[in-house]
């Protein structure tokens, strides 16, 4: 994780202000019905799979405890729980914590309760070009949009809208003599966070809170020497272009019924720092290292380097880039874009560096939106599942169909982890129990 994750929930502060003024093989682990605060990880080192001449596996009923776990009250809230470890993936899973000077603590919440409609993958045609070719073409539209033509026509309406509304900006000079001023540096692989002022704190396609601009090498350049908005111009290098927007709307408990169809998955920021100088100083300060790595800072940390701590960014915030010239294979509504510098190969790429974890000697496997991801290790390498969905979830060898005796995680809750290690090269598959059309096959070399 890098610096550019907390910038974003300073920047999101920023145009609020702006705004208002081992176990043996075979071995099964489970967790307890108790709150994941009181459950130590279970962890079990596995074999070669199981035989199909293996007896059949009678798989337990999970549903009574699973309904015990802890849930958010709303969709703006956390369930009453303390994980064990660093859990989620920014951009992509329903919540985050993180390590913040030895307290593990919320960071992120994204998108509604339960299953998400995402449209993440690489394969799937979910930029903005690619819904208006969709949409031009006439044929089906694909079962993952969750959305019919209608729905489609009136979310191209308003991205057509958001498309006006930032590219009316040629370059920063030109959104600093509209009286918007810069509020952030370019974050990696998103861009610089420019406020509008006078955009209120409403959804309106037609004129956004934030315009997003980037640069290659612009990601480079420290808070300190990127430049302002003054007397009308931007006071920093040439070359900046807008590559989107971004939604500032006010806090409430629902998840924002904003765009058409459900693509939008809109997100809460909590435990951030605002304004802080360590901001791209890595760059030429080695000794801001630790606070580049992916911890956030505490408050304490954060006044020290001249921010200001936000223990809750009180509004919803939701990206949309719909440049084309900078359009994301990873959906028009990503929090993070892989064709905005550093470019990135897929959003699976992404996916892989913006999952948080605590210890680099284990590989995280986070379990995000119903899904469990691609994952690839060595033999004896611990595998972390962490669940960072709002919905209990199992991790369970082999498939719902044929299901074997290997490995079984028990009910995991929000925040609760399964460490798992291999023995032997080779392919195994898993499930979960209680969500049987969530699969994987973890790969061992």
């Amino acid at each position: 994780m890098t610096q550019c994750t907390r910038l974003i929930a300073a920047t999101a502060c920023v145009a609020l202000i702006a705004a208002a003024c081992s176990s043996g093989s075979g071995e099964t682990v489970s967790a307890d019905s108790t709150p994941p605060s009181t459950v130590d990880p279970a962890s079990v080192a596995a074999s070669a799979p199981t035989t199909s001449e293996s007896p059949p596996v009678t798989l337990p009923d999970y549903s009574a405890e699973a309904s015990l776990l802890p849930q958010a009250a709303n969709d703006a809230s956390l369930p009453d729980i303390v994980p064990e470890s660093a859990v989620g993936a920014y951009g992509f899973s329903r919540y985050v914590y993180q390590d913040q000077a030895g307290e593990l603590v919320p960071t992120l919440i994204e998108g509604p309760q339960g299953r998400q409609v995402r449209c993440q993958q690489l394969d799937r045609q979910c930029s903005f070009t690619e819904l208006q070719a969709l949409y031009d073409s006439g044929e089906e539209l694909p079962d993952y949009l969750e959305m019919d033509r209608e729905t489609l026509g009136a979310l191209l309406d308003q991205l057509a809208r958001v498309n006006a509304a930032v590219t009316q900006y040629d370059d920063l000079d030109a959104a600093c003599a509209a009286g918007m001023m810069v509020s952030s540096t370019q974050n990696a692989n998103m861009g610089i966070h420019v406020v509008d002022p006078g955009a209120g704190s409403d959804f309106d396609p037609d004129r956004p809170q934030m315009i997003l601009f980037a640069k290659e090498g612009g990601e480079f350049i420290p808070r300190s020497e990127l430049g302002q908005c003054r007397d009308g111009e931007f006071s920093g290098e040439d070359g900046f272009r807008p590559v989107g927007a971004v939604f500032n709307v006010t806090m409430s408990e629902d998840h924002p019924d904003a765009f058409a169809g459900e693509l939008d998955n809109w997100h809460i920021h909590l435990n951030t720092c605002g304004g802080s100088e360590l901001e791209n100083a890595d760059v030429i300060d080695a000794e801001a290292e630790a606070a580049e790595a992916g911890v956030p800072m505490s408050r304490e940390e954060c006044e020290a380097s001249g921010g200001f701590f936000i223990p809750v960014v009180s509004s919803w915030m939701m990206h949309a880039y719909v440049v084309p010239e900078y359009d994301p294979q990873g959906g028009v509504f990503s929090m993070y874009n892989p064709n905005i510098w550093p470019l990135a190969e897929s959003p699976e790429q992404l996916r892989e560096q913006e999952t948080v974890a605590a210890d680099d000697s284990v590989v995280p496997a986070p379990i995000v939106n119903f899904d469990y991801g691609d994952i690839d290790a060595e033999v004896g390498e611990p595998i972390v599942f962490a669940n960072a969905d709002s919905v209990p979830h199992t991790v369970t060898s082999g498939s719902a169909l044929d299901p074997t005796s290997d490995f079984d995680s028990g009910v995991l809750g929000t925040g609760q982890t399964f460490e798992l290690s291999f023995d032997q090269a080779g392919e195994y598959p898993l499930f979960c129990v209680l969500h049987p059309e969530m699969q994987t096959t973890v790969s061992v070399s």
